[in-house]
């Protein structure tokens, strides 16, 4: 789930009412600031939730993690499409990294998928990475 938007919403969603994507249109294949999942101790209970984030951070990447499971067979994931969902997180946190450098050399900031974390419309003058938009304090102004 960390490389999906929290609710599932393809990258470029600038209101709540966008519709859930399908399939793996909602996958930014970066690695997000978390995901979580529970549910009920009492078995009666019934009930269980996860979540995730829209917000991916420089910082969150792991190219060599990526690479390793997507080229190493004792650790690649046994899902079907495990080995390539990962080869493609590698490719896409490579151009990530590429993307965020500055002039200066420094690597900074990310992206989000969840202006001010309910989707609202951001400026138009922020560069965008595959439709999310630049936020050089991604997670923060996240209520």
């Amino acid at each position: 789930y960390a490389m999906y938007d929290k609710y599932f919403k393809q990258p470029g969603c600038t209101s709540p009412s966008c519709p859930a994507g399908t399939g793996k249109n909602s996958a930014s294949y970066l690695l997000s600031w978390y995901y979580a999942w529970g549910g009920a101790t009492d078995a009666n209970a019934g009930w269980a939730w996860r979540i995730g984030s829209s917000h991916n951070h420089a910082g969150y990447q792991n190219p060599f993690a990526a690479w390793a499971l997507s080229n190493v067979a004792e650790l690649r994931p046994r899902g079907s499409t495990a080995a390539d969902d990962w080869s493609t997180s590698l490719t896409r946190q490579l151009q990530f990294y590429t993307w965020l450098q500055s002039a200066e050399g420094a690597i900074a900031g990310g992206a989000t998928n969840s202006w001010e974390g309910h989707y609202a419309t951001p400026p138009s003058n922020l560069p965008k990475f595959h439709g999310m938009t630049y936020d050089w304090q991604p997670v923060c102004p996240d209520p």
